[in-house]
């Protein structure tokens, strides 16, 4: 008999709290400021998360939650609250404050009764020659209720704000921080089940993807030491996560060849999908049909500019 553990990633679009931090750039996330965030504003997208977290997996709730865009742990504290006070008491976080100058972080939330932490730490990622600062990958370690250790790494690449061409010199650079991080995994235990969640900004056509973090697409022939792309069959039937002049799938799961393989793990590219509710959409007079965000120049109340992702696997 085998049992469920199930995984989401999200990235839920600038959830700050609604106090000022003079060390970052999050003024524009106050009460008197630019975007209005209020606490009543906050408490709301924190009910909204909670709804999605309910449902994605249904009838199961998800083991693994890797979020972007996280201001704190003050954040974190209020959605875990949400949870418990929604009926989900079991889950607790890891969140390491990273040196971007926005404020803007991963994080991990967990089922405490079905997942048991090993290690945690932030990832350092120092761009080179680059003043401006981004977020640390997180790195988990633990083991499942079979046992079965994984090692887990969330990443939010750079954004595509600046321009295509210094947004991709610098997911060259965090890819490639991203791959070394995981082959000392791999080197140490060619067994090893590596996933990889994330908003990478970019597609897993893209070369940050496919070619320097070397996250495979096809699944005919899987080799241990190799990574692969769980969502690449989503994106070659034209689905996506985010939208800009069109769905790109920018959500990924990338897991290691033995998560596909393993004797204690039934895994497959199928397992993975992007959770595309009617209520987590926003639909134009168009008829065109995009994620329903938070902020669209202004306030409007929606969950966020990307759709999560879930992968269910079967511990044996």
């Amino acid at each position: 008999m085998s049992a469920i553990f199930s995984f989401m990633w999200y990235n839920t679009e600038n959830f700050y709290d609604t106090v000022d931090d003079p060390k970052t750039l999050d003024d524009d996330f106050t009460p008197n400021c630019y975007f209005h965030w209020t606490e009543d504003r906050f408490y709301d997208k924190a009910e909204k998360l909670t709804n999605v977290i309910h449902d994605i997996v249904k009838p199961d709730l998800p083991d693994i939650i890797g979020l972007a865009e996280i201001e704190n742990k003050t954040v974190m504290m209020a959605i875990v609250d949400t949870l418990q006070k929604n009926g989900m008491p079991h889950y607790s976080f890891i969140h390491y404050d990273s040196p971007d100058e926005r404020g803007s972080d991963v994080a991990m939330i967990y089922n405490t009764s079905t997942f048991r932490i090993e290690e945690s730490k932030p990832i350092l990622v120092q761009l080179p020659g680059i003043e401006d600062r981004t977020r640390d990958i997180l790195y988990v370690k633990g083991k499942t209720a079979n046992l079965t250790t994984l090692h887990l790494f969330f990443t939010h690449f750079p954004s595509r704000h600046e321009g295509t061409e210094r947004s991709e010199r610098r997911c060259y650079f965090v890819a490639s921080e991203l791959r070394n991080a995981v082959y000392k995994v791999l080197s140490v235990d060619p067994n090893a089940n590596v996933i990889i969640s994330g908003d990478f900004n970019d597609t897993p056509d893209d070369n940050s993807i496919s070619e320097v973090l070397g996250a495979q697409k096809h699944f005919d022939k899987v080799d241990k030491m190799k990574l692969y792309n769980l969502l690449y069959p989503r994106q070659k039937k034209g689905l996506g996560t985010t939208y800009h002049k069109g769905w790109l799938l920018f959500d990924q799961f990338i897991v290691s060849g033995n998560v596909l393989l393993s004797d204690k793990i039934d895994c497959k590219p199928d397992d993975a999908d992007i959770f595309n509710p009617r209520y987590l959409l926003y639909f134009n007079n168009e008829g065109r049909v995009k994620p329903d965000r938070t902020y669209s120049g202004k306030y409007v109340g929606g969950y966020s500019d990307h759709l999560p992702v879930y992968l269910r696997m079967r511990l044996k």
